[in-house]
């Protein structure tokens, strides 16, 4: 089935925070929400955006639920022109030699401090984010620092600014004839639900929806 599937909800980020924002992003009804990976394996969509941590629940641990098959298939459906959003928590939980990191998201989760005031600043001159205005969450938010893998082909795009200085917060490029993008904030559904960040993910959305 085309359209858009978002996969939400572990521990930290329980799918009520996240439905808000795919509701209000996809309210011609495009949209499938589910908490479960498995049905990215039974059904195809034209976008999958994860915001769902890859274990489930850390505090236990779980193991992350994107193992050797699943990665496999979400590599070859990205590959063959399906966009990929990969929201927040989903960069979280995963070691560096991690086919999900190598292929797709080029970065690796180090951690955050306290919840702070965070601001998003976009550069311009790339369609994805070409007018978007810069804009600070209107509440605290986990500012995610990361560590980019040496040599990425994700162009940075976006930076997180606080108190505890300045982090890539967006950054996106082509996987064979697919599209990914990765954006760090938006730990509240208020902050996900802001103008600004709505902004950001409707271009994201757009963007990825077209094959390269």
């Amino acid at each position: 089935m085309p359209g858009t599937l978002v996969l939400a909800g572990d521990y930290w980020h329980p799918a009520p925070i996240i439905r808000p924002l795919a509701e209000k992003l996809f309210s011609d009804g495009s949209m499938r929400f589910t908490e479960n990976p498995k049905d990215f394996e039974r059904d195809t969509c034209d976008l999958l955006i994860i915001f769902k941590e890859p274990s489930e629940n850390n505090r236990i641990p779980t193991p992350v639920w994107c193992d050797e098959n699943w990665t496999k298939l979400l590599i070859s459906r990205v590959s063959q022109g399906m966009g990929l959003i990969v929201a927040h928590a989903g960069i979280c939980d995963v070691k560096k030699d991690h086919p999900l990191v190598t292929e797709l998201t080029h970065a690796v989760f180090l951690g955050h401090p306290a919840q702070c005031p965070v601001s998003v600043r976009f550069d311009q001159g790339h369609p994805l984010t070409d007018g978007l205005a810069d804009f600070t969450l209107p509440e605290n938010d986990e500012h995610y620092q990361v560590e980019m893998l040496p040599g990425s082909e994700g162009e940075i795009l976006g930076r997180t600014e606080s108190a505890h200085g300045a982090q890539p917060g967006l950054w996106a490029h082509s996987y064979g004839k697919g599209r990914v993008c990765v954006f760090t904030p938006g730990h509240t559904t208020k902050n996900l639900l802001s103008g600004g960040m709505t902004a950001a993910y409707r271009r994201m959305i757009s963007w990825c929806a077209e094959q390269s």
